[in-house]
């Protein structure tokens, strides 16, 4: 018997939730030995190779639309730069001007 797609979504769904997830207790993130997106607002970091080295670097963005990076250092520990404006072609920083 084939099930309709809305029982296998139900089904799959009721799985999943049924598991607890556990989480790592949260740590502040640091680049360059300051904390990263200090002192801005709402401050909302996402991984990218934004340099095309191979190395995830730290993109940051904020609710005023300003774009800053930390770079991912050589080490083999995952470490950060200090963060750094993010600058489009034009070498100008690059602001979303969200308000």
């Amino acid at each position: 018997m084939k099930l309709p797609l809305l029982s296998v979504l139900a089904f799959t769904a009721t799985t999943v939730l049924a598991q607890s997830p556990t989480f790592a207790k949260p740590v502040r993130m640091q680049a360059g030995g300051k904390l990263l997106g200090g002192g801005r607002l709402y401050p909302s970091p996402v991984l990218h190779d934004l340099d095309g080295d191979g190395r995830a670097d730290i993109v940051v963005g904020d609710l005023r639309g300003r774009l800053t990076v930390a770079k991912r250092t050589a080490d083999a520990t995952p470490t950060f730069a200090a963060e750094s404006n993010v600058l489009g072609a034009d070498q100008k920083q690059v602001d979303l001007q969200n308000w």
